[in-house]
């Protein structure tokens, strides 16, 4: 009887070792791990909106940048509960309407212009969280490049002709546009909010930099709201 309850204990104490061994990992795998972001990568997306813009340029020209809504998409990994770096990218393609003043010796009058410009920005990201908990307030900063096209006219019209593999051989004209690739940079913060391990909520607001050419480096204003999932 002796030798059984002893045999007992002992099994007893490594079973007790074992589940305490075990418990962070059932406790990760049902959802109850305290961490609720370090080691998991991340996906954002959702509608962003930008307010609208007055410009002015050299030569006195001037244009103002409609408010639109556009689209972001990031990737990044958590490092900890406090720092994520990310891959960002965003699109949004806002109306204008400028005046455009002729150039010196030109005494045509000014002209009015109206169009559409197409932004895509590729940026590389940093975010801190400031709390370790699933409501967080945070600061972002980023850096990279916004190309930038327009339909304003680059040259006089190009006629030609192609073969085109279903149609065969098409001829017409097109015109060439303004397009440009620009160091741009942005700040900005929010609020998070964790679900649950795999499902988050992003609101905020961030002020963005282009360093246009003949325009300086106007800032815009995004306002922004992410659905994100984490893996």
């Amino acid at each position: 009887m002796k030798r059984i309850v002893g045999i007992l204990a002992i099994a007893t104490a490594v079973c007790l070792n074992l589940g305490f061994t075990m418990l962070p990992v059932w406790a990760d795998e049902f959802g109850q791990d305290p961490s609720y972001r370090k080691g998991r990568w991340e996906v954002l997306l959702g509608p962003q909106y930008t307010l609208a813009k007055n410009l002015g340029f050299d030569g006195g020209t001037t244009a103002k940048i409609n408010d639109t809504f556009g689209f972001s998409l990031q990737i990044g990994y958590n490092f900890n509960e406090h720092w994520n770096l990310a891959g960002l990218f965003s699109w949004s393609r806002p109306d204008y309407q400028a005046v455009i003043q002729p150039a010196a010796g030109n005494s045509s009058p000014a002209r009015p212009s109206s169009g559409s410009i197409q932004t895509n920005t590729f940026a590389l990201a940093g975010t801190y969280h400031f709390f370790d908990g699933p409501l967080t307030p945070y600061i972002e900063a980023n850096v990279g490049g916004t190309y930038v096209v327009t339909d304003i006219a680059d040259g006089p019209p190009v006629v030609g002709c192609y073969y085109d593999p279903w149609y065969g051989n098409i001829c017409g004209a097109s015109q060439p546009t303004k397009s440009g690739t620009f160091l741009s940079y942005g700040v900005g913060g929010g609020l998070r909010w964790d679900v649950n391990n795999l499902l988050f909520f992003r609101g905020g607001a961030r002020q963005e930099w282009i360093d246009l050419s003949h325009t300086g480096t106007p800032s815009f204003t995004v306002i922004k709201l992410d659905l994100g999932f984490k893996f």
